[in-house]
């Protein structure tokens, strides 16, 4: 058996976790992927990703899968992973993808697949204000550049927010993008490739009241095969990223304007629904396996 770092956290949203373990939202995913790995001769086995000595406890691979709490130190997880690259352990997806991931500001490279977005280096009253008429939009989203899990985001509508509001935005650099109404009706789609082969399509729809469509407990998930434009605006967008990804997933939400525009491309720790779609895990599998040759 080839054996495989799976890398995961310390904690997740503040709750430490111990050795071994992962969030109970992925249990059902790791239990699928390392069924498929045992198939091709893979053997999984769940590591912190700061574990220095990782590249000398004889892996073949080192796959990014749980480490949710790498925003809350992004520097430290950039350089644990370029030390092992370094140190000849490989990683997947690599530290430059990382690198390249990690900041949103990837999204000005998609081209017209993505979602309009004001770039501020801090979101004041008076740059959220200016953003209102720049897009042209009734209701904004202000969220971070660099973060995780909706955290830092609100939800603004033109003529009915103060800049108490903003408290609970972020605190440095930021975006904000049109709030696309099509979220609470036809949801959020992610769509996901493995090695460039792609494996499955998830649909998620808020529950009434909500409005974050990646929120476990307020939001529906159904697989489901995706609009053909949704399709061509997500391959659209695959087409500008790095071309050595090992998994990737891309979120996109049907505009205002009838177009799909893709909100995130999320290439360094995406939860990848395979409790919703688990003949995933043997495309995820099947790809790591093509890597090691």
């Amino acid at each position: 058996m080839r054996r495989i770092a799976y890398l995961t956290g310390r904690s997740y949203r503040g709750t430490p976790l111990a050795p071994g373990d992962v969030p109970s939202l992925e249990l059902k995913s790791r239990e699928l992927i390392v069924a498929a790995g045992a198939e091709r001769g893979l053997s999984f086995e769940t590591a912190y990703w700061d574990d220095h000595e990782l590249p000398s406890r004889g892996f073949a691979l080192a796959l990014i899968r749980t480490c949710w709490d790498y925003h809350e130190r992004p520097q430290q997880f950039v350089e644990a992973l370029d030390a092992y690259e370094r140190a000849g352990l490989r990683v997947h997806n690599s530290s430059s993808v990382v690198k390249w991931n990690a900041r949103k500001t990837y999204l000005k490279e998609l081209g017209p697949s993505a979602i309009p977005t004001i770039w501020v280096d801090r979101a004041d009253a008076q740059a959220v204000a200016q953003a209102f008429d720049a897009l042209d939009a009734a209701e904004i989203v202000v969220k971070p550049q660099v973060g995780a899990g909706s955290i830092d985001t609100v939800r603004l509508k033109r003529n009915a927010w103060s800049e108490a509001d903003l408290i609970a935005g972020p605190r440095g650099a930021a975006m904000i993008q049109p709030f696309l109404q099509a979220i609470e009706t036809e949801g959020e789609r992610s769509l996901f490739w493995f090695g460039g082969t792609f494996s499955h399509a998830i649909r998620k729809v808020p529950h009434n009241g909500s409005w974050l469509a990646n929120i476990p407990g307020k939001t529906q998930f159904v697989a489901d095969t995706p609009p053909a434009a949704a399709m061509q605006a997500a391959e659209s967008a695959r087409a500008h990223a790095p071309k050595d990804l090992l998994y990737v997933r891309i979120d996109l939400v049907l505009g205002d304007d009838g177009q799909w525009r893709v909100i995130e491309i999320e290439a360094i720790e995406p939860y990848l629904f395979l409790d919703f779609a688990p003949e995933g895990a043997r495309v995820l599998v099947d790809a790591i396996a093509r890597v090691l040759g």
